[in-house]
C-alpha cells in the first residue's frame, strides 16, 4: 500500500510547506526562496505559486495539515481552503485539517530529536488563541488570550502540556520572553529578523552600565518589570540615531542579552526539574539566539534544536502531526541534515551559463584542490549544491566561504557583498573531528545554533570569524553532514593546518538567499566574489575582481 501523501503548511510568518509521503520527508521550502521578500508571511495564491514553481508539490494528497497564529488572516479560512480544494489534486475523502500553532513547533522538535523522552519547550512572541487550542492543558478554560509559551513532558510518542504561559496581546503591557526580546530588537533595529543584529552588537556591550532589572521568571511564565516597559517606549537607543554613541547603544543590547539568557535559563531549569529529565527539545523564535542557547548547554543539559525552529519550521511540524497522529504512522524523519529543498539538476548549469557571455565555466579534475587553493590565496567563492537549507541559515549548499585567518574578509564580505553593519559576526565551518582543538565545545553542533569561544592558543588567530568577546556561532562539518564542503575543508588544512574556514549565506544586500541556478549566477555576478562553484564546475569572470588580501597587508 503507498504511503499517505502529506502536505503540511505554515500559513503565518516565514510562511513554509513541507511534503511528506507518510513519516519520511520529501521537500520543504519556504516562500521567500520563491517570491525573494525576506520573512514573507502565508498569503491567498501560494499554494498555487508553490504548486507551479516545484514539480514535487502536484501529488494526489491525501491530507492537507496547517497551521495559522494570531493573524487575522484566519478570518479568511474558507478561502484558503477552497484554494486548496481548486489549485490542488485532493483525493477522495481527503481532510483539510488545523493544528495550533504551538503544537505544529512541537512537532517539529520532539519527533525530529531522536529523544524517546524529554521536555519540550515552545517560546516565540505570540502562538495562538486559546479558542484555537483542541488539547487539555493547566488553566484551560480562558477565553481572549494568546500562547507565549507552553511547555510538555514527551515520553515513547506521548505528549502532556505541563504548563503555557498566555498573554492579552496588550502592546502597553508585554510578557514573555519572546515579547522581551521583540521589544528590544524593535528599540535598536527596524524591520523583521533583526534579532540577530542585536545578539551581534550585545557583544561590544558592558550590561553593568545599564541599571535595569532582571526578568520575572514563575515556573516558566516571564514577566517584564516596568521598569523595562519604560525603556522600550525611547527611541534614543534606535541604531540609526545619534542621540546615544555606539556603546551605549552596545551597553542596552548586552544588559537585553543577558537578562534574556538569565531568564531562559531559569525556565529550562524549572522545566528540567519538574520532568525530571535534562532531555530538553527547544523551538519557537527565541531558539534562534544561539548565545543564550549555549547557556542551557552549560547548565549541563541535553539541547536539540530543530535547524528551523522559528514558524518556518512549523510545515514540518503539521506534516509529522498528521503522520503520527491521523495516521498513525511512525515518524521516519530525525532532523540530522538540513538540506530538505527541492532537487535542482545541477547539469542544468551548463545551459543557463550560455546566457551570461562574461563568465567562464569549467570542470576541473580536481575541484578539491582549486577550491582549496582559491581560499588559500585569499579569494572568496560562493558554494551552490542540488537542495538548499531550509532553515535561516546556510550550512554549505547556499554558502559564501572564505579564509578564517584575514581579517579584511569579514569587512570585504560585510560591506561590499552583505551591504550590513560592520559588527556583525561571521560563522565558521570547522571539520567536526578538530571542533574541540580550536573552540571550547565538545561534540556535533551542525545547524549553527550554538556558539562557542576561541581556545586561549588560537585567540586572535581568526579575525574574520571570531566576535569581540572572542566567540563563534559554530557549525561542525562531518564527511556524513555536507561531502563537498568537508573535503574542501580537508584539503585547505593539507595546505595552512587549519581546518576551518568562514561560511555566511549566499546572498546580497537585503535579499533571501539564493534558490535557484539562476538566483546563484546573477547573485554572483552582481557582487565582488571571484569564483561560483557549483560542483562538479566552477564558474569565473572575465573580468577579474580584485582581491582582498592584496588590499591589505593585515594576516593575523
Amino acid at each position: 500500500m503507498n504511503s499517505p501523501a502529506i502536505l503540511g503548511i505554515n500559513r503565518t510568518q516565514d510562511g513554509t510547506i513541507s511534503v511528506f509521503d507518510g513519516g519520511k520527508h520529501v521537500m520543504s521550502i519556504h516562500k521567500e526562496r520563491l517570491t525573494k521578500r525576506k520573512h514573507h508571511w502565508g498569503r491567498l495564491g501560494d499554494i498555487k505559486m508553490y504548486k507551479e514553481q516545484i514539480p514535487v508539490v502536484d501529488r494526489p494528497y491525501d491530507l492537507i495539515v496547517e497551521c495559522w497564529s494570531a493573524d487575522d488572516e484566519y478570518q479568511k479560512k474558507e478561502q484558503y481552503h477552497e484554494e486548496l480544494r481548486t489549485v490542488l489534486n485532493l483525493k477522495e475523502g481527503a481532510e483539510i485539517i488545523e493544528i495550533s500553532h504551538h503544537l505544529a513547533h512541537l512537532y517539529s522538535a520532539y519527533h525530529p530529536s531522536g529523544f524517546d523522552t524529554c521536555a519540550t519547550m515552545i517560546i516565540d512572541s505570540v502562538g495562538s488563541p486559546v479558542e484555537h487550542i483542541k488539547y487539555d492543558y493547566p488553566g484551560k478554560g480562558q477565553r481572549n488570550l494568546f500562547e507565549v509559551a507552553s511547555y510538555y513532558y514527551c515520553s515513547n510518542g506521548e505528549i502532556k502540556c505541563i504548563k503555557k504561559q498566555l498573554h492579552d496581546r496588550n502592546p502597553e503591557q508585554p510578557h514573555g520572553l519572546g515579547n522581551f526580546y521583540y521589544k528590544l530588537t524593535n528599540c535598536l533595529f527596524s524591520g523583521e529578523g533583526s534579532e540577530g543584529k542585536v545578539m551581534g552588537l550585545a557583544a561590544y556591550g558592558d550590561p553593568k552600565k545599564i541599571d535595569l532589572p532582571e526578568l520575572i521568571v514563575r515556573e516558566g511564565e516571564v514577566l517584564i518589570p516596568d521598569e523595562w516597559i519604560e525603556a522600550f517606549k525611547t527611541t534614543d537607543y534606535f541604531y540609526n540615531n545619534e542621540v546615544k554613541t555606539f556603546g551605549e547603544k552596545a551597553d542596552f543590547a548586552a544588559k537585553g542579552q543577558e537578562v534574556f539568557e538569565n531568564a531562559l535559563m531559569k525556565a529550562a531549569q524549572w522545566l528540567s526539574d519538574v520532568t525530571g529529565t535534562k532531555n530538553i527539545a527547544y523551538a519557537g523564535g527565541c531558539a534562534l539566539n544561539c548565545v543564550a542557547n549555549s547557556k542551557l548547554l552549560e547548565m549541563g543539559l541535553n539541547v536539540f534544536i530543530p535547524p528551523a525552529p522559528h514558524d518556518g519550521g512549523t510545515s514540518v511540524g503539521c506534516a509529522i502531526y498528521g503522520a503520527v497522529e491521523c495516521f498513525k504512522l511512525q515518524n521516519e524523519f530525525e532532523w540530522r541534515f538540513d538540506y530538505l529543498g527541492p532537487e535542482v539538476d545541477i547539469e542544468q548549469v551548463t545551459e543557463v551559463i550560455k546566457n551570461y557571455p562574461d563568465l567562464k565555466i569549467e570542470k576541473p579534475e580536481d575541484l578539491i584542490e582549486e577550491c582549496a587553493n582559491h581560499i588559500n590565496w585569499g579569494r572568496i567563492l560562493c558554494v551552490f549544491q542540488s537542495q538548499s537549507e531550509f532553515g535561516p541559515r546556510a550550512l554549505g549548499n547556499r554558502s559564501i566561504i572564505a579564509d578564517t585567518r584575514y581579517g579584511v574578509n569579514k569587512f570585504w564580505i560585510n560591506a561590499f557583498i552583505k551591504g550590513r553593519e560592520w559588527f556583525r559576526p561571521i560563522a565558521p565551518f570547522v571539520l567536526e573531528e578538530d571542533v574541540n582543538e580550536y573552540f571550547k565545545f565538545e561534540g556535533r553542533t551542525p545547524f549553527m545554533l550554538f556558539t562557542a569561544f576561541v581556545q586561549d592558543a588560537y585567540k586572535d588567530k581568526f579575525p574574520t570569524i571570531e566576535h569581540i568577546d572572542h566567540s563563534a556561532r559554530i557549525q561542525t562539518v562531518s564527511k556524513d553532514d555536507n561531502e563537498f564542503i568537508y573535503n574542501v575543508i580537508r584539503r585547505f588544512k593539507d595546505k595552512t593546518g587549519v581546518g576551518i574556514i568562514a561560511n555566511t549565506s549566499f546572498n546580497g544586500k537585503n535579499e533571501t538567499m539564493v534558490e535557484s541556478l539562476t538566483d546563484a549566477i546573477n547573485c554572483f555576478v552582481n557582487h565582488p566574489i571571484h569564483h561560483l562553484v557549483v560542483p562538479p564546475y566552477i564558474i569565473s569572470k572575465s573580468t577579474p575582481v580584485s582581491n582582498p588580501i592584496q588590499l591589505s597587508s593585515y594576516k593575523v
